[in-house]
C-alpha cells in the first residue's frame, strides 16, 4: 500500500506540473480575461453573470456564486461527473504521462478525508456571520472567499458517521485516519484546517479550539499514520511549489494563520512546518524548489529556538539560510500592523544564519561579565567548529566579525579564542557504506558503489570542494553507472534540486540518503579514499586486461615480461590502505 501511494504522489505531481488549468479549462468553457485571472459563466450552476474564476497563479478555479472550486483534475471530475482516477487518467493521456493506477491504490483512508473536509467546509459557510466561529475569524481578517480558499471548515460531531453511512466506507477506515478516536468524532467542536501533503492529497487536519472553554489543548492534529506524518509535510507546499521556484526562496512560518494572512498580502512563496522545526525530510522535499529559505518564525523563546534548530539542521547542507526578525509576536500580528512594503523590505533585510546564531546566544549572558563571556565564547567555539567541520569556509571570516563586534574585541583575539576553546568532534566510525579507507579485498562492484557516495558525499556536504573535485577526476576515471549520470547532471546545473527532480530513482535515492548522513568524515581523507579506490579499480581493470592477454600468450619470454607486469601491480593493490 505504501508503495502504490508513493507511485500515486508522483503520477499525481507529474500530470500537474505539465498541464496548463486555463488552457485546459479553456477547452470547455469561454474564458474572458479579467486582469491577470480569467472568467466564464459556471458550468456547475446556472447564472447569468459569470461567477466562476480561474487563477493561473495558483492553477485552481473557484466559482463565487455556489463555491464550487478546486485544481485541474478536480474540474474535469466535476464538469464530466467522472471519479478522480478517471478524471486524471484522462488529462494524463492529454499530457502524455503514463498511469498505472488502480481505484484500488487510492487509499480508503484519502477518499474518507476528502469527503468528510468536504462537509467540514460546508458547516463552516452555511453558519451565519454572527456566529461566534465568524467572529473569531473576522478578528484574524478571514473572510468567506479565504475559508474556502484555505478549505477551512468546521466540525459539528456527525460528519465522519454521515459519510460513512453515505459511501459504505468500513468504520475501521475512520479509526485509520485518525478521525475516529476512542469512538468520538477526534476533531468535534473545532475549527478544521485541511493539511495536504507535497502532493496535494488530503492526508489530515488540524482542529483549532474556538468556541469550547474548556482546558482541552487548543489545537489537535490528526494522529501519525502511513499518510499523515509533520516532519514529512510542508503545509500549503503543494499549492505554493511554483511560486518558490519564481521567486527562488521560500519564507518557512510556523503556523497557519501565519501563512494564510502572509498568503492573502501576495507573499505566495511560503510555507508552513507541522511541528517545532524544519525537519530534513520537508528540507529533501523544499530542495526540489529552491536552496534559498528565510525562517519567520515566531519571536518568542520558543520560536528562536526552533530558528536555532532549524539552523542546526540545515547548516551543514546546500541551503543558503536567512534570519527574518521582526516588530511583532508571530507574522499573523505583522501583516495586521503593517503593509506589504514594509514586509518586504524586512524579509529583504534577513539576518545571515550566522549573524542569528551570534544574537541568539548573546542575548542568553550578561557579556560585562568576565565568566558569562567565556561561557559566551565557548558556545560559539561549538558553532566556529561545525561550521569548520561542514566545510562552510565562506562563513568563518564573516561569523568571527561579527562576534568581534558584538563583544568589541579584535577579530584576531576572536578568532584565537575560538580556535583555542574549538569543540572537535570525534571522527565518526566508518558508517553508512561511506568508507575512509578502501578494502583491497572489496569486491569491484560494491568499491563502485562506495566510491558513488563517496564523491557525492563530498559534493553535497562540502560545496567548498566542488572545485577541488571536478579539478583532481574526470568523468573518464569512472565506469558506467550513478557516478557518470550525477556528474553529467551536476555539470549542467548544481542546484540539489534540479539532481533530485532529474536523476533516476537509483541515484535521487542516494542523493537523499548521502544527504540526510548526520556523521562527520573529514573531507580530506574522503578524498583520498576517492583517489585510492578509482586508482583500485583502474589497476584491478590492468591486471585483468593482462591475465586475458597472458591466456593467448605463446612466447615463453612474454609471458615472463607479462606475468612480472601483473605481479607488479598486484604489489601496487597492497599498497592502497
Amino acid at each position: 500500500m505504501k508503495k502504490d501511494y508513493d507511485n500515486m504522489r508522483k503520477t499525481i505531481d507529474e500530470i500537474k506540473g505539465k498541464i496548463d488549468i486555463v488552457d485546459f479549462v479553456n477547452s470547455y468553457l469561454s474564458l474572458t480575461k479579467k486582469g491577470k485571472n480569467y472568467s466564464a459563466l459556471c458550468p456547475f450552476h446556472s447564472e447569468d453573470t459569470p461567477s466562476f474564476y480561474v487563477f493561473p497563479d495558483t492553477q485552481t478555479f473557484h466559482c463565487f456564486g455556489c463555491g464550487t472550486h478546486g485544481d485541474v483534475i478536480t474540474f474535469l471530475e466535476k464538469y464530466e461527473q467522472i471519479s478522480f482516477l478517471d478524471a486524471l487518467k484522462k488529462i494524463a493521456s492529454i499530457v502524455g504521462v503514463k498511469v498505472d493506477l488502480s481505484e484500488n491504490e487510492i487509499p480508503a483512508e484519502i477518499k474518507l478525508n476528502e469527503e468528510v473536509s468536504k462537509i467540514y467546509t460546508n458547516n463552516l459557510l452555511n453558519f451565519p456571520d454572527y456566529h461566534p466561529i465568524w467572529q473569531y475569524l473576522k478578528k484574524r481578517d478571514i473572510n468567506r472567499n479565504v475559508a474556502e480558499e484555505f478549505e477551512l471548515g468546521y466540525a459539528l460531531g456527525s460528519e465522519v458517521n454521515k459519510v460513512i453511512e453515505e459511501h459504505y466506507f468500513e468504520k475501521d477506515i475512520a479509526i485509520k485516519a485518525g478521525l475516529i478516536v476512542n469512538d468520538k468524532d477526534f476533531f468535534y467542536n473545532r475549527l478544521i484546517i485541511p493539511i495536504r501533503n507535497n502532493s496535494g492529497l488530503l492526508v489530515g487536519f488540524s482542529g483549532r479550539l474556538v468556541i469550547d472553554s474548556s482546558n482541552a489543548p487548543k489545537y489537535l492534529n490528526t494522529p501519525e499514520n502511513q499518510y499523515f506524518k509533520k516532519s514529512k509535510i510542508l503545509y500549503m507546499y503543494y499549492k505554493t511549489k511554483r511560486f518558490i521556484k519564481e521567486n527562488d526562496f521560500a519564507i518557512i512560518v510556523e503556523g497557519y494563520f501565519d501563512l494564510i494572512s502572509m498568503y492573502k498580502l501576495g507573499f505566495k512563496n511560503i510555507v508552513a512546518i507541522l511541528g517545532s522545526s524544519f525537519t530534513k525530510d520537508q528540507a529533501v522535499d523544499l530542495l526540489k524548489s529552491t536552496n534559498k529559505i528565510v525562517t519567520m518564525f515566531d519571536m518568542d523563546d520558543a520560536g528562536k529556538k526552533a530558528t536555532i534548530s532549524t539552523i542546526d539542521t540545515l547548516y551543514k547542507t546546500d541551503f543558503q539560510i536567512a534570519v527574518s526578525k521582526y516588530p511583532a509576536k508571530d507574522p499573523d500580528e505583522l501583516t495586521k500592523k503593517h503593509d506589504k512594503q514594509y514586509i518586504a523590505e524586512i524579509l529583504k533585510n534577513s539576518y545571515k544564519f550566522h549573524e542569528f546564531v551570534v544574537d541568539y546566544y548573546a542575548e542568553k549572558y550578561e557579556l560585562t561579565n568576565d565568566f558569562a563571556l567565556e561561557q559566551y565564547l565557548k558556545d560559539m567555539s561549538k558553532w566556529y567548529t561545525k561550521l569548520e567541520k561542514a566545510g562552510r569556509l565562506s562563513y568563518i571570516e564573516s561569523f568571527v566579525e561579527c562576534i568581534s563586534k558584538k563583544i568589541g574585541k579584535d577579530k584576531q583575539y576572536v578568532k584565537k579564542i575560538l580556535e583555542a576553546n574549538r569543540s572537535y568532534i570525534d571522527d565518526a566510525p566508518v558508517s553508512e557504506n561511506l568508507s575512509t579507507t578502501v578494502d583491497p579485498f572489496y569486491v569491484e562492484k560494491d568499491i563502485k558503489y562506495d566510491i558513488a557516495k563517496s564523491y557525492i558525499y563530498l559534493w553535497v556536504k562540502y560545496p567548498d570542494y566542488r572545485v577541488l573535485l571536478k579539478e583532481t577526476f574526470n568523468i573518464d576515471d569512472f565506469s558506467e553507472g550513478i557516478i557518470r549520470e550525477f556528474i553529467e547532471l551536476s555539470s549542467e546545473n548544481d542546484s540539489i534540486g534540479f539532481l533530485l527532480e532529474n536523476s533516476s530513482k537509483e541515484l535521487s535515492d542516494l542523493i537523499v540518503e548521502v544527504w540526510k548522513i548526520d556523521y562527520y568524515f573529514n573531507p580530506d581523507r574522503i578524498l583520498a579514499s576517492l583517489k585510492d579506490g578509482i586508482n583500485y579499480i583502474k589497476i584491478n581493470r590492468e591486471i585483468e586486461k593482462l591475465t586475458k592477454q597472458l591466456r593467448d600468450i605463446e612466447d615463453p619470454s612474454e609471458k615472463t615480461k607479462i606475468t612480472s607486469q601483473i605481479i607488479e601491480l598486484y604489489s601496487k593493490v597492497k599498497t592502497i590502505k
